[in-house]
């Protein structure tokens, strides 16, 4: 009886201990699969029905446009610096108001715009852009000025960094990119 009582009370700690490794793993695929989800969530640009005003979410135009920029940021990645104009009297556009060096010798993370990576954050502080409010003041004859001076083609605009610099010079954090793209879509 009491090898009996003893065989019970080691099969209910397996079954507790299968329990809690199940939980654990169920946990970690869980997260697993999220973090793919989250992949496809963001190529869903929200848009809204203008007959009766839902929102629906549409994968397939946000897939065009996020074809569109990822082939925007390899030309540019494939780009020779060369490519970047270097005489600033011949670019159309007013050139914006341009800063020897960063304000207390400290310069904002550009990279926090959607749209700006490391490369083009340098091009940026080349030129004497280090901070936020210097792209959230840009004239649209400033941004045409960027985007010539970068060969860009319009992007700064389609991904509205002037919109998000005035955000992120406002001190407030960094936005979801799928309400970023829905702000884009509205203007």
């Amino acid at each position: 009886m009491e090898n009996l009582l003893q065989l019970a009370t080691q099969m209910m700690l397996c079954l507790v201990i299968a329990a809690i490794i199940g939980a654990i793993v169920g946990y970690l695929i869980g997260k697993i699969s999220k973090c793919g989800d989250s992949e496809e969530e963001e190529n869903v640009i929200p848009q809204q029905d203008k007959e009766n005003g839902n929102i629906h979410h549409d994968t397939a135009a946000a897939s065009a446009q996020n074809g569109a920029l990822e082939k925007e940021r390899e030309e540019e990645a494939q780009a020779p610096a060369s490519a970047i104009q270097k005489n600033f009297e011949t670019i159309e556009g007013d050139r914006p108001d341009m800063l020897s060096s960063p304000r207390d010798g400290i310069p904002d993370d550009l990279k926090e715009i959607s749209g700006i990576g490391l490369k083009i954050e340098d091009a940026l502080n080349d030129l004497g852009i280090y901070h936020y409010d210097q792209i959230a003041g840009w004239t649209p004859e400033n941004i045409r000025w960027i985007d010539n001076y970068l060969n860009f083609k319009g992007r700064v605009n389609r991904e509205n960094w002037v919109g998000q610099a005035k955000i992120l010079a406002a001190g407030m954090p960094a936005r979801h990119k799928e309400q970023a793209q829905a702000e884009r879509k509205k203007q």
